[in-house]
């Protein structure tokens, strides 16, 4: 058996790490069993291999990292108040820009359709 070296940026190989555990695998195993599939394909009439796709897309057109339900379980959840003097508000955060509220409640008026300018 031989070892192959592949260089791959940070987002892909966490991306394909990820997709590997969903589906119950390794990401060696992946390549080596793409690559098996590569080799094995006939030639097209143009002499070009046709390339299988085994693996599809995520429905609904999820896009980005998935993370496994799993690594979310293994956490341990927050305590009450442990966030308590950790968190800053500005002093003037009571104050809502003007005709933002009346954006908020579908109010047509002037100033709720100038509030984010």
């Amino acid at each position: 058996m031989k070892n192959v070296t592949i260089a791959l940026d940070d987002e892909t190989h966490h991306r394909a790490r990820i997709r590997a555990a969903e589906l119950g695998t390794s990401l060696s195993a992946l390549v080596k069993d793409y690559l098996r599939q590569l080799a094995d394909a006939p030639l097209s009439a143009t002499g070009v291999r046709e390339m299988p796709m085994p693996y599809t897309a995520l429905p609904g057109g999820i896009t980005g990292p998935v993370v496994p339900k799993s690594a979310a379980k293994n956490k341990k959840p927050r305590q009450p108040g442990a966030l308590r003097g950790k968190i800053w508000v500005a002093d003037d955060f009571d104050e809502w820009p003007e005709g933002f509220l009346d954006a908020f409640y579908g109010e047509d008026t002037e100033a709720a359709r100038n509030w984010y300018k």
